[in-house]
C-alpha cells in the first residue's frame, strides 16, 4: 500500500498526518471505525470512491505511561 506523508509543526510538538491510498483503486481512504482492545488501537479505513469496496486495517500499540 502506498502512503503519502504530510508533516507539520504545531506548537512545540510534531504532528504527522498520513494519507492512506486504497489498495484496490488508489483513491484516498478515510477512517471508518476504531476499536481499542488489549493495549492496541485497531483502525479500519474505507475507500472514498462510491463504487469501490477497498478497506485497510491498521493496528497501533497504545503508548506506555511512565510513573
Amino acid at each position: 500500500m502506498e502512503l503519502s506523508n504530510t508533516v507539520s509543526m504545531m506548537g512545540e510538538g510534531l504532528q504527522v498526518e498520513v494519507e492512506r491510498l486504497c489498495p484496490e483503486c488508489g483513491a484516498t481512504m478515510v477512517e471508518f471505525d476504531r476499536l481499542t482492545e488489549d493495549g492496541a488501537v485497531f483502525i479500519w479505513y474505507a475507500c472514498t470512491r462510491e463504487d469501490c469496496t477497498g478497506q485497510w486495517l491498521s493496528k497501533k500499540a497504545l503508548r506506555m505511561r511512565s510513573l
